[in-house]
């Protein structure tokens, strides 16, 4: 049976849906750290040792037409996700990213990230939410 084993999650721009907006300057390479999440896979524990992290992120952006971003998963500052998006009409939607790492025995850190790949601005607005969940113990591949 799977078990989880450590969950972890933390907003660093908690925005009002209605009010607050975050704008990504139109420069690329320009980008914001959206959120964070930490987990800890204790050696000690059994079900470590056939372990997985799901990690789920959720955000809203408005972006302009003709503008391009990357939306970034990183563990310890390496890129283990990376996904692109390109919008060629003035566009508001909420983004939802997913990605399942095997990392080894320890404590990890993500960030979920957006990085601007054009020079028109992108607009971020709440809520946003990331989460790691880590899973481990019979059936888990």
């Amino acid at each position: 049976m799977a078990t989880i084993i450590s969950y972890g999650s933390q907003a660093l721009i908690p925005l009002d849906p209605l009010n607050d907006v975050t704008t990504i300057a139109g420069i690329i390479g320009a980008g914001a750290g959206l959120a964070t999440a930490q987990v800890n896979i204790p050696p000690a524990n059994p079900a470590s040792f056939s372990s997985r992290v799901e990690l789920n992120g959720s955000f809203s952006v408005t972006a302009l037409a003709d503008s391009q971003f990357y939306v970034l998963i990183r563990r310890a500052g390496v890129d283990i996700y990376r996904s692109f998006f390109r919008f060629t009409t003035i566009t508001d939607i909420q983004l939802n990213v997913q990605w399942v790492d095997g990392p080894y025995l320890g404590i990890h850190n993500y960030e979920l990230v957006i990085q601007n790949d054009s020079i028109l601005p992108i607009s971020l607005f709440g809520p946003i939410s990331f989460t790691a969940a880590a899973i481990g113990g019979d059936g888990v591949i």
